[in-house]
């Protein structure tokens, strides 16, 4: 069997997305010809090579708003893929399919390949259907709810193997699946070349550490699902009710919400000390990570974030920042006492957190300390996740007879 595999992505162009850039490398060294299907922003080139990484891109589709709006960019998305997938299948070929979720649909596009030979590995990066819940506040009877739990089911029961990114994500999966995968955990890993000292541009160090006394950071996708609507009513207490001017708040991304909450930030009137840097390379990301005394993770508490391993956590964590974050449940396995946790989805109580944080520098000294440990613990090395992943590609070849 020829060491070859296509990444299926819809959820983020690719680099953006930097746990598919870590599994794409870490096979690439290990042998692998990779290739990867994903959209692309308007800047960004059709086709390229990276390192030996063959990237596909289709345009990507407008931003999502409503049900109609996902439906034509599901579509959109998926007829574009399996066209892609087709190209490369006669020109470069692949003997897997690895498709990263959001959405669950790719299993179709795996279908028409398994007569061939190729195999279907189903990495699980959300879990959709309590996503749905979370995003737009379904209940479970709801009958996108039914069909977002037919497509994981489905999802998983043609794959060869399952990949989860957290313990409590995969038992949430394997609760309501009866047909049994081979299953592994591959934790996402910052990757050292993106988050670094050597990187920072000591530029925009002096500007921003001249602008604001103490910053914060957030860093990830900016969705309705994500908190940073919650993060900037509590940037609004902190700033009008608590009266903490000094701080600044710099928010790196981009995603569904960008554009509302840029509107929300001028409405609060606390746009001076918010400052929106859209994505963000590994130089702005580095940069601000090592200028900031807090990393913030204001995903609330619900039955999605609650079994999700953030990427971002990791990512503060490899920096050395002290966290705060919300009660959730991975959150607090991953960072134990590295991190602050709220309780109630407070916002008011996440405001005053922060500040108490910022005033404690004794305090930030100590969990900045343990979010390096932590960092550099076998769980949250890329070299772990590297082997997990690995491990788990090997399992394909190892014959059933």
């Amino acid at each position: 069997m020829k060491k070859s595999v296509l990444f299926l992505v819809q959820n983020l162009p690719v680099p953006h997305d930097r746990r598919i850039m870590m599994e794409a490398r870490a096979l690439q060294k290990a042998g692998y010809a990779v290739s990867i299907i994903s959209p692309r922003k308007p800047e960004q080139k059709k086709f390229e090579v990276e390192g030996s990484i063959w990237m596909y891109r289709y345009l990507m589709a407008p931003k999502s708003l409503g049900y109609l709006s996902y439906l034509w960019e599901y579509s959109y998305s998926f007829v574009l893929t399996f066209y892609l997938t087709w190209k490369i299948f006669f020109t470069r070929g692949f003997s897997i399919i690895h498709s990263a979720n959001p959405p669950d649909f790719f299993f179709l596009i795996a279908l028409f390949f398994k007569p061939f030979g190729v195999k279907f590995v189903y990495d699980q990066h959300d879990l959709m259907p309590e996503m749905l819940l979370c995003r737009f506040g379904k209940n479970k009877d709801h009958f996108l709810y039914k069909i977002l739990l037919f497509m994981e089911r489905m999802s998983y029961r043609f794959c060869d193997i399952h990949l989860s990114t957290c313990e409590s994500g995969q038992e949430k999966t394997l609760s309501r699946v009866k047909v049994r995968a081979k299953n592994f955990i591959v934790r996402s890993a910052p990757d050292p070349t993106q988050i670094s000292l050597e990187l920072i541009d000591p530029e925009l160090t002096k500007k921003i550490q001249g602008k604001y006394r103490h910053i914060c950071s957030y860093l990830g996708v900016m969705g309705p699902q994500d908190g940073v609507d919650k993060l900037l009513r509590s940037i609004k207490v902190t700033l009008h009710e608590l009266k903490r001017a000094d701080i600044g708040f710099v928010l790196m991304g981009d995603g569904d919400d960008f554009e509302r909450l840029e509107k929300m930030a001028a409405e609060y009137k606390i746009e001076n000390n918010v400052v929106f840097t859209g994505w963000a390379d590994a130089k702005i990301i580095s940069t601000y990570f090592y200028a900031s005394q807090i990393g913030l993770m204001p995903e609330p508490k619900n039955d999605y974030t609650d079994n999700s391993l953030h990427n971002k956590i990791l990512e503060y964590m490899s920096a050395g920042l002290p966290v705060i974050s919300y009660d959730l449940k991975e959150a607090q396995k991953t960072a134990g006492t590295a991190s602050l946790y709220v309780k109630n989805n407070n916002e008011k109580e996440f405001a005053k957190t922060i500040i108490e944080l910022i005033d404690n520098a004794d305090l930030r000294k100590k969990m900045s300390a343990e979010s390096k440990k932590r960092a550099s613990n076998y769980l949250f090395t890329q070299a772990s996740s590297q082997k997990e992943l690995l491990c788990a590609y090997d399992s394909l070849f190892i014959s059933k007879a």
